[in-house]
């Protein structure tokens, strides 16, 4: 008896793990690492001969093995296993850069869901310093490459000289706010970085010191553990030093509406799927203006067929606590409000601006929310047909340190306004051999 036992579970081993990637159904997105998995590629005979159709079977395999969530899992959980995890206790992991996010098309889901987009200049990768489960990027900046960042900033105020004020609301990184002492010159490099953006800027554009606003309140948590945005208290610092350069009264916490989530295990904890990170969710509380709004979304380009939005998703939350704001990243969102005072502001920002941009709307009447990712609507011409009073250049450090995102900024003041799809690459994503390479240009026309 014992022997057909042992026979037929040799043949279920032998044959019902392959059959399980048939019959059991597959996951188009892992929500833990927050990208999509790979899937069955059609057989073409140049792929199959140049080794790329068998690595994308090899891929599909590593993405659809049987309770392959559970077991990454475990294995992460094995690793602390293996010895003792000390109070305290420092870690440094290397996360490896992802060669294929900025040629993956971005898929915007249902509102609500997990958005996957580009993390163009947003991409955390090298060292990490892991401590009590909270991950910080190892830099600071660079205070020679803020020159490129004011440069464009400067450059559109000059176009906008007289029409529209230009304003810089640069995030520092949370590297400036690691609670440990032998770290404190990331906090020195960090203040440096921006405040050279400040003395490089011309032509009236305004600066907005973010970094001494945040530092005042240092001894508040003002970026999440497992995440590399700031947390929404951290963004309304960032607000109130907006408010300073531009001449307002920042609303006070107090006049606002506190809602909480919990549970947050964000972009940090999918890098680095380290056990005590995941150990230590965050908590996440955000404040709510208490001012009536209206939005609406569109679409790459053009301004038809717009979709409604909302300026808060009280639905949002796990991985996608972050999209709270602004229901997550769209190419151009247009915010309406009740302060019914005709004052107009156009926000250009990659994710790091969203948590930003909702406290605006105690300010303006109308607000036009701008991805320098995703939208290919001119900027110049929404600035000057919209009648905007204020630019904001609401960004976190990575991309006003990025030639790539800074150039990106640069062209939304001269891009057509058309959306031009990308042809369609009949390699797999391992093959760059068609990739098309932009040639930046140094000034806006």
């Amino acid at each position: 008896m014992m022997k057909i036992i042992n026979s037929v579970l040799f043949f279920l081993v032998i044959f019902g793990v392959p059959a399980a990637y048939f019959i059991l159904p597959k996951q188009k997105i892992s929500v833990d690492e927050k990208r999509k998995l790979a899937v069955i590629p059609k057989f073409d005979y140049k792929s199959y001969i140049n080794g790329k159709w068998a690595d994308s079977v090899d891929a599909f395999v590593d993405d659809h093995f049987p309770m392959r969530d559970q077991v990454i899992r475990y294995a992460t959980a094995v690793q602390t296993y293996k010895g003792f995890e000390l109070a305290h206790a420092e870690k440094i992991v290397v996360v490896k850069k992802k060669h294929n996010d900025r040629e993956q098309h971005a898929e915007v889901l249902d509102t609500g869901s997990l958005q996957y987009l580009n993390n163009f200049e947003e991409d955390y990768s090298g060292s990490m310093l892991i401590i009590d489960g909270c991950v910080y990027p190892m830099g600071g900046g660079s205070p020679a490459a803020s020159k490129y960042f004011s440069k464009m900033v400067s450059e559109y105020a000059k176009e906008l000289k007289g029409e529209t004020r230009v304003f810089t609301a640069v995030a520092p990184l949370s590297s400036a706010f690691i609670p440990v002492e032998k770290y404190k010159k990331y906090n020195t490099q960090n203040k440096k970085t921006l405040l050279a953006i400040r003395d490089n800027l011309t032509d009236g554009a305004i600066f907005s010191d973010v970094f001494n606003e945040l530092n005042l309140h240092s001894d508040q948590k003002l970026f999440f553990g497992t995440d590399h945005h700031w947390k929404p208290i951290g963004a309304y610092y960032g607000y109130v030093a907006f408010c300073k350069a531009a001449g307002f009264d920042a609303v006070p916490l107090e006049n606002m509406e506190k809602r909480v989530k919990y549970n947050f295990l964000g972009t940090m904890y999918q890098h680095t799927q380290d056990p005590s990170v995941k150990a230590h969710p965050d908590t996440m509380e955000y404040w709510v203006p208490k001012v009536a709004t209206t939005a609406e979304r569109f679409r790459e380009a053009g301004f038809d067929h717009p979709r409604k939005t909302k300026v808060f998703y009280k639905s949002s939350s796990g991985g996608n606590t972050y999209s709270t704001f602004l229901g997550g990243d769209e190419p151009l969102i247009h915010i309406n409000t009740t302060i019914k005072n005709g004052k107009k502001a156009v926000v250009i920002k990659n994710s790091m601006g969203n948590a930003f941009a909702v406290f605006l709307v105690s300010h303006y009447e109308d607000i036009w929310v701008v991805d320098l990712r995703y939208s290919k609507h001119n900027l110049l011409d929404l600035v000057r047909k919209n009648k905007i009073d204020d630019m904001i250049f609401a960004v976190g450090m990575n991309a006003a340190m990025g030639r790539g995102a800074v150039n990106m900024m640069r062209n939304l003041g001269k891009q057509s306004g058309v959306y031009v799809p990308k042809p369609k690459v009949v390699q797999q994503p391992s093959d760059t051999t068609n990739t098309v390479k932009k040639t930046p240009t140094d000034s806006i026309p």
